[in-house]
């Protein structure tokens, strides 16, 4: 959407550069964040709500001001004019930089780009923004234009719907009270349990900024009635925008308990002041430019970042790399494919070509998401076992539990019906995104997993389970914890390791008799730090494996034999799930050897 707004009742619609100039920066920063160069640059996206809500508020409102009237088919037959495009281009160049089978692109997250609704996706299939972040999804980040979508679909019925019975002034008192609600949403969900990728990619809990925004909009600017000296809202903005971009983590709770509404209310200062003001920085050409071509670098960076053709460059000279080619690929976008279909120039063919484009895509990767993969001989290739100095007495009826993370969530209903043919009990309890160490998990700002664990402990106690078997995907190579980064085959991060496993085990003394440990394996699109990380990490399993005489099953020694050239042999749709035929064998393999 250009940069255009009512500046107070009554007035054509004028061109705000300073937007423009917002757009820019928060996409680099988004960009930033992407390519490692600063914790915070996640904050981006709520800029880009703000905007959002400001501009298209004041457009309605403006309209309905000219003609008394909202036209929504127009509204949306211009949001897809604007939009679809360059998600068709994305697509194929995705398809371009790697084979679609080689990354984690499924059948599940392709139509939630098609359909905008990738959140929804995310968070009902159990996927963690914050915990499988180095997983190369290159669809991932199309979460917060799902949003944007929702939002254009949802807010505009609600505008016409006030606006045909009351004032504009009525509408923004509607848009604080939607944001008001938003905002105790978070605040009360996350006390209440929700876990932060809810909180972070829901559409309800996201709609602060965009409702501010909003609200605003209706009044004009600046309100009749308030004096606010010019210099409040820069500094207001850069107060808080500056630090949080630069420090602040998304990934822990208390964010999202008051610090990201008040990123929310900066942010809106900083649309606010942005096209209110002539600042000759944010009206500089350069960043109009970057600004207009915005949506086409957000959408176009990621999959360069996640293809891992950049990942020996230094963080900063991947971020340079990284924008100048998201440029030039806007750019050309903008320039010959989103401008001409918006301004109805080849606009039918356009959306007729990019909607075949869209079945031919969605085909594909149902097929390429679902790869046969060979039956597997488990009594041929089952990795060597580690002594287990506690075992089932003969006489006991083989109760089993599997816990963790996704990788049994998404493999439960196979552990089941393999469970019922060796002739054992199981139940299996898994939270996705969940570190299964209690004294850890905090780390990652999921206290609701804490009570997870607590909570397996008490029902394998109640069930008077025999074997805990967990399972669990790894961190990967690097993590954070006791308010530093770790590298994974550092020595200080070996032995963290070591104590988080142990600690896992002896957990579960006295409620089992055996526990058995499934250490990780390397994700089929690792790079090679990765896949260091992931093969320091299964040494630690060993470790505390022989130091505490527990089992460790080897999976990494089956499914992997020879990374990366033999890592297939069980196929993984995203390159770390199993799931149909894979999740068969390997529950197989790990039930095997309680048997």
């Amino acid at each position: 959407m250009n940069s255009t707004a009512r500046s107070e009742f009554g007035r054509e619609n004028v061109y705000l550069p300073g937007l423009d100039g917002l757009r820019a920066i928060s996409v680099l920063v988004v960009v930033a964040f992407h390519s490692g160069v600063i914790d915070g640059g996640w904050i981006g996206v709520d800029l880009f709500f703000g905007i959002s809500g400001f501009l298209i508020t004041g457009l309605m409102v403006a309209e309905y001001e000219r003609s008394g009237r909202v036209a929504l088919g127009a509204f949306w037959m211009r949001r897809l004019r604007r939009l679809v495009p360059a998600v068709i281009i994305l697509l194929g160049l995705i398809a371009s930089l790697v084979k679609l089978d080689q990354l984690n692109v499924t059948a599940r997250n392709i139509w939630g780009a098609v359909t905008y609704s990738t959140n929804w996706v995310h968070i009902f299939g159990g996927t963690s923004y914050w915990d499988d972040f180095a997983t190369p999804d290159p669809l991932r980040h199309l979460w917060s234009l799902a949003i944007e979508e929702q939002f254009y679909v949802m807010w505009p019925i609600v505008v016409w719907f006030v606006l045909k019975r009351w004032k504009p002034t009525t509408l923004g008192k509607v848009a604080l009270l939607g944001a008001t609600l938003s905002a105790a949403i978070q605040v009360i969900g996350i006390h209440a349990g929700l876990s932060i990728d809810r909180i972070y990619q829901g559409t309800d809990t996201r709609a602060v900024a965009f409702l501010i925004g909003a609200a605003i909009a209706t009044r004009g600017w600046p309100p009749k009635k308030v004096t606010i000296p010019t210099w409040i809202l820069p500094t207001f903005a850069l107060v808080v925008l500056a630090p949080a971009a630069m420090w602040l983590p998304g990934d822990q709770t208390w964010v999202f308990s008051g610090p990201l509404i008040l990123i929310s209310l900066a942010g809106i200062a900083a649309v606010v002041y942005s096209a209110t003001s002539n600042n000759r920085f944010l009206s500089s050409p350069v960043l109009r430019t970057i600004g207009r071509w915005s949506y086409g670098i957000y959408l176009f960076h990621w999959p360069l970042v996640v293809s891992h053709k950049f990942d020996d460059l230094h963080n900063v000279t991947r971020f340079v790399v990284v924008t100048l080619i998201s440029v030039v690929l806007a750019g050309l976008s903008y320039r010959f494919v989103e401008s001409p279909i918006r301004h109805r120039r080849l606009a039918r063919i356009g959306l007729l070509t990019s909607a075949a484009v869209a079945v031919v895509i969605v085909v594909t990767s149902l097929i390429v998401s679902t790869p046969s993969t060979p039956a597997l001989d488990v009594s041929v290739t089952l990795a060597p076992r580690p002594t287990t100095l506690d075992s089932v007495p003969v006489d006991q009826p083989q109760r089993v539990m599997v816990f963790g993370d996704s990788l049994p969530a998404v493999a439960a209903d196979e552990l089941q019906a393999e469970a019922e043919s060796f002739g054992l009990e199981i139940e299996v309890r898994a939270d996705p995104g969940c570190v299964p160490s209690e004294d850890t998990i905090d780390q990652y700002g999921k206290p609701e997993c804490v009570t997870f664990l607590q909570q397996t402990r008490a029902r394998a106690q109640e069930l008077d389970i025999n074997t805990a078997i967990i399972w669990w995907g790894g961190t990967g190579k690097e993590f954070f914890e006791h308010g530093r980064m770790y590298q994974f085959c550092d020595a200080d991060a070996q032995e963290l390791t070591r104590d988080r496993i142990r600690r896992l085990v002896t957990y579960f003394e006295g409620v089992v008799s055996q526990v058995i440990l499934v250490a990780p394996v390397p994700r089929l699109d690792q790079s090679a730090v990765d896949v260091a990380g992931t093969e320091c990490e299964i040494v630690a399993y060993d470790d505390v494996a022989a130091e505490l005489g527990v089992t460790v099953i080897r999976l990494r020694d089956t499914v992997c034999p020879s990374y990366p050239d033999d890592c297939d042999r069980i196929g993984r749709y995203d390159g770390l799930h199993y799931d149909g035929e894979s999740a068969r064998q390997v529950a197989k393999l790990i039930l095997d050897y309680i048997k």
